[in-house]
């Protein structure tokens, strides 16, 4: 794979990273107002970009390898490790906020899981079908 194709691959994640950052940022009075604290989706969003380019390097991976199922696993594999990282830094947030917590910046943070783990898997796929797999 070339670097003009990992480019192109990675670019839905990228751009939905700096929607959110952006969304974040424009309108946290509003998120306030709505009991979601805006740090905590802010967060979530960066960890689960980070994590997106970790597993973007476990798929890349996976097509180096001849056999079809290896790729299946590192998706499922790399929404694993996504979930595992969310929910020790959930847990993490909950012990150290106390009283102060915001549930709804919680469920932001786990929505953003559900997009992100999606598109994880629409470029993993993607990028079979682009490397030749089926």
């Amino acid at each position: 794979m070339d670097k003009t194709e990992e480019s192109k691959a990675i670019v839905p994640v990228f751009t939905f990273f700096i929607a959110v950052s952006g969304f974040c940022t424009l309108f946290k009075t509003w998120l306030a107002e709505k009991n979601i604290d805006p740090l905590v989706v802010g967060f979530g969003n960066l960890l689960l970009f980070i994590l997106s380019l970790a597993v973007f390097s476990l798929h890349k991976k996976a097509l180096q390898n001849a056999n079809p199922q290896v790729g299946v696993r590192s998706v499922m594999l790399g929404s694993f490790i996504k979930l595992m990282v969310i929910a020790v830094a959930v847990v993490v947030y909950l012990l150290a906020a106390g009283e102060k917590r915001s549930v709804y910046g919680i469920f932001g943070f786990m929505f953003l899981y559900i997009i992100y783990t999606v598109l994880d898997a629409r470029i993993a796929s993607k990028l079979k079908r682009t490397n030749g797999g089926s």
